[in-house]
């Protein structure tokens, strides 16, 4: 769980997996499994995940549920709530795909096999 402040901007180059997500979530829950894989075979790839907790209980909640599960994601925070007015998220899960040039190559709401072929062909054919 990180505490920096991240851009868009600051990750231009690389394929980024936004994700936003809350620990009540069945949903949510179900695909963190294959995020931690994908996440996992794309180490050393020009590719970023970012997990946006919309939690209520903050650190302190996500922290629990990481503790107890034995899940661990880069999860940010977004105290004002401005990321999910910017994407329009009507709910979570929902994941945005974004290429290197920062355009939202795709959108996926619900949960996904993220470490699946389709899904993984399709971040790396952003790579290329």
């Amino acid at each position: 769980m990180s505490d920096q402040l991240l851009t868009l901007e600051s990750l231009k180059g690389k394929v980024v997996l936004l994700n936003f997500w809350a620990t009540w979530c069945p949903p949510c829950r179900e695909e963190i499994p294959s995020m931690m894989k994908l996440n996992k075979m794309m180490e050393g790839k020009p590719f970023a995940m970012v997990c946006v907790s919309v939690d209520e209980g903050g650190k302190k909640s996500v922290a629990e549920f990481f503790k107890n599960t034995g899940y661990s994601l880069p999860v940010f925070f977004d105290p004002t709530g401005q990321a999910p007015k910017t994407y329009g998220l009507t709910g979570v899960p929902e994941t945005f795909v974004i290429d290197k040039n920062g355009i939202v190559a795709k959108k996926v709401i619900g949960p996904l096999d993220w470490s699946g072929p389709e899904a993984v062909a399709f971040i790396e054919g952003l790579m290329k």
